[in-house]
């Protein structure tokens, strides 16, 4: 079953947070290996442990660094049924418009240090996760050169070593395959995180 908010319901992306979260069920039901919940748990279990990470914001971050991956397989299922189905109404210009939505400009400072490095390093995956999307999806290219520069100003406001990361997360994102064994994807993954928390330190 799925529960939307009523909210939601008046909302114009309605089906396509519909179509949204039906494709995870579907990638749920076809084996896909980014949908497999005991693979991801393991994974999640192994960087918790290993890297010490016992706070909550630190797993639910993490949780989160996964799930992009996660709502990247979704969303190459979501938007190519509602592209094919003309009754949906759906337009790739409100798709980008939704993404841009999603850009954060402004790094947290709040003095909390380690926690406010957590927070910019799940920001930049935020946006990553954002263009990469519409880079898969190929949105109109003005809206990807608008939450570029939104991304940049973000980038120009934290460290070098760590903005300059961006360019591996985003690569990341975009050339994620369709076909790929649990063996590999695992793999993948473990050098996704573990760049990810790279980025943590030194962010």
């Amino acid at each position: 079953m799925i529960v939307i908010s009523g909210l939601a319901r008046k909302s114009p992306m309605l089906e396509g947070l519909l179509a949204h979260e039906l494709s995870h069920v579907y990638r749920n039901i076809t084996g896909h290996p980014s949908h497999n919940e005991r693979l991801i748990a393991g994974l999640l279990s192994l960087f918790h442990d290993r890297y010490k990470l016992r706070q909550d914001y630190e797993q639910e971050i993490l949780h989160r660094v996964v799930n992009h991956v996660q709502d990247l397989y979704a969303d190459d299922v979501a938007i190519k049924a509602l592209a094919g189905h003309e009754r949906t109404g759906f337009r790739f210009e409100q798709l980008g418009e939704f993404f841009l939505g999603w850009i954060k400009e402004e790094p947290a400072n709040s003095g909390a240090h380690r926690r406010d490095r957590w927070i910019n390093t799940s920001i930049l995956l935020n946006n990553s996760f954002a263009i990469s999307n519409m880079e898969r999806h190929e949105i109109a290219e003005e809206q990807i050169i608008k939450a570029k520069t939104s991304n940049q100003r973000f980038l120009n406001r934290i460290k070098p070593g760590a903005a300059i990361r961006f360019g591996y997360f985003n690569e990341f994102m975009v050339n994620l395959k369709e076909d790929i064994s649990e063996v590999e994807f695992r793999e993948q993954m473990k050098e996704y995180l573990r760049s990810f928390l790279v980025v943590v330190d030194n962010i």
